[in-house]
């Protein structure tokens, strides 16, 4: 029987918690640099989860808000088998900017 995501999804959240703490922790937000930073963070955390375990496809989306007065609501759905497939939503934030990662594990 083939392993669910839900069995590493404590692993996955700790990792990736630790993969943004450690990219984002020291940084202030910047405009002209967060186009790129949501796509190293993304490719990063893709790279890990596919060391940890290479039986899943991943989607990972990356969201990194400015903080100020401005709202923002989000959701997100899928079509898939709950006993194998899962996700993990990570929000994350300094003084200064809000990240917020959304990990989807497919088996195949």
């Amino acid at each position: 029987m083939q392993e669910s995501f839900t069995s590493f999804k404590d692993d996955v959240n700790q990792k990736a918690n630790k993969a943004i703490q450690n990219f984002l922790g020291s940084r202030e937000y910047s405009q002209d640099e967060v186009q790129a930073w949501t796509a190293q963070l993304s490719e990063e955390i893709v790279k890990m989860l596919k060391d940890q375990n290479s039986n899943f496809k991943y989607c990972v989306s990356c969201v990194i808000l400015q903080k100020g007065d401005a709202g923002m609501h989000m959701s997100s759905t899928c079509f898939w088998d709950s006993a194998l497939d899962g996700s993990v939503a990570i929000k994350w934030e300094n003084p200064s900017m809000y990240c917020i990662v959304n990990i989807y594990g497919i088996a195949f």
